[in-house]
């Protein structure tokens, strides 16, 4: 791949996260507060969005060559999601306008990650892009959305939001980007087959759609401190982000590294279910952020399993994988979720977590055949 510049890469993702910060941050609280969704219905949001992340970038990439390109696409489409958001409260055109957005961007910004990247380097060249700029970003980016909130109201955050990513998308259109050329292929072996499986039980056990906001909101009180308690946490989680996944380039034990986020993140989600207090959430971002640093070896790992031809294959399959995880999920969203019960939501969770221990010491062996 050839690009004008890694630099305007680097400054459009920044301005993207840090909206994407400023204002998704707020979206399930903005579902349940202003529009007056229920769990119900906001997982029906959900329901219609999945799909589109899971299968949609298939479709795109059997029929379009310059699969990169979309992330254009992308930024375009979560613009104009922000638009709609402030007249439209229909679960199911909500949950496609979400789909698109985020279908269009995440598989061909993770085929950028990967094709700028050398095998050497390539987990801190995806902790870059995909943990330190986005940590950084949700340093300001919650406090200063919760702020706005406040002061003003949702419709002028998103106002603020739609500016930004308009910003992003005119950088993204300087952005040359290289052709697709093998098109949609399933590989064919146990190495895939892990990975897949793995993919689902990590899409099982994400929170951040639904419960981890509002659970932060239920402890914090307002939006505004809501935002404050996120940007404190991203302080925290940005401070061994990168030393965490520079180690993990130095020492080639990505396998091992991934093995030690699981753990960290399964006792992040069982200690969360005890915690009750700002003070307590800040303190256990620690434990967070270093259990997300450890686990993006297992994403750099993957990029290494397979040759670059294959890149764009096996990022979008990633996509589905993780899709009937984030489904199967919404069934405890909206059984525990819903009557506010996050202690046994996250204690699930922690319980989920542990099963990916042994596919990743499968790996391991596979690996060193």
């Amino acid at each position: 791949m050839q690009t004008s510049s890694p630099k305007t890469l680097a400054i459009l993702v920044s301005i993207f996260f840090f909206t994407n910060n400023l204002s998704g941050t707020f979206l399930t609280v903005y579902y349940k507060q202003e529009l007056g969704l229920s769990i119900a219905e906001i997982a029906a949001i959900l329901l219609f969005t999945f799909p589109l992340i899971g299968l949609l970038p298939i479709l795109l990439l059997r029929k379009i060559r310059n699969f990169e390109r979309i992330i254009s696409w992308g930024i375009f489409f979560t613009m104009l999601f922000y638009i709609i958001l402030s007249f439209v409260k229909n679960p199911v055109v909500l949950g496609i306008a979400y789909g698109l957005s985020i279908a269009t961007f995440w598989p061909s910004f993770n085929l950028l990650q990967f094709r700028l990247s050398e095998t050497k380097v390539r987990a801190r060249t995806i902790s870059l892009f995909s943990s330190v700029i986005p940590s950084l970003a949700s340093i300001i980016g919650p406090a200063v959305g919760g702020f706005i909130i406040e002061s003003f109201e949702f419709h002028a955050l998103f106002a603020v939001a739609v500016a930004l990513y308009l910003v992003a998308f005119l950088l993204s259109v300087r952005i040359r980007f290289g052709r697709e050329a093998c098109g949609f292929s399933v590989p064919r072996s146990k190495k895939f087959a892990v990975f897949f499986v793995s993919f689902v039980l990590l899409g099982l056990t994400e929170s951040y759609w639904v419960a981890y906001p509002l659970f932060i909101l239920s402890v914090s009180g307002t939006i505004f401190n809501m935002g404050l308690v996120l940007a404190l946490s991203a302080i925290i989680i940005s401070m061994v982000t990168f030393l965490v996944n520079w180690l993990s380039d130095i020492k080639r034990a990505r396998v091992v590294f991934a093995i030690i986020g699981v753990a960290l993140n399964a006792a992040w989600y069982a200690a969360l279910s005890f915690a009750s207090t700002t003070y307590e959430v800040v303190a256990l971002s620690m434990v967070s952020g270093l259990g997300g640093a450890f686990s993006i070896s297992w994403f750099a790992f993957y990029g290494d399993s397979f040759e670059k031809h294959s890149y764009a294959s096996i990022l979008v399959l990633m996509e589905t994988g993780l899709m009937i995880g984030r489904v199967l999920n919404l069934l405890p969203t909206y059984m525990l979720v819903s009557v506010a019960d996050y202690a046994t939501y996250f204690r699930l969770l922690a319980l989920i977590l542990p099963f990916l221990i042994p596919l990743y010491m499968v790996m391991r062996r596979v690996s060193r055949d």
